[in-house]
């Protein structure tokens, strides 16, 4: 299993999340023509509320809409969260601006 580095002194006030998030892109966005899909995410905020807020305006600068969270958890450093989602986390650790954004799964709507 992978140990996570992690710097306790940005966890006393930002912490570093990640969560699947369901999205809806605009149509001509992805390959597929999907307009619907989730990805995994992480990013840096206080509070699971302002996690979602951070993520709505940054999802909102490609007129993507946020339109629901899973599997939403502050990191846990000691946990293997599996290839893409480990190096994910370690690239945001380095830059408390940073969004990682994972593998968009697409879907049909029904």
């Amino acid at each position: 299993m992978q140990q996570i580095a992690y710097d306790c002194t940005k966890a006393m006030m930002e912490k570093l999340w990640i969560t699947t998030a369901e999205v809806q892109v605009e149509p001509g966005d992805m390959p597929s023509g999907d307009t619907l899909g989730f990805m995994r995410v992480t990013m840096w905020a206080p509070s699971h509320e302002e996690l979602c807020r951070r993520l709505e305006a940054y999802l909102a600068k490609y007129r993507w809409k946020l339109l629901s969270m899973e599997k939403t958890e502050v990191v846990d450093p000691s946990r293997d969260y599996g290839e893409e989602e480990n190096q994910m986390i370690e690239e945001t650790l380095h830059d408390p601006k940073a969004v990682r954004l994972g593998t968009y799964y697409s879907y049909k709507a029904d």
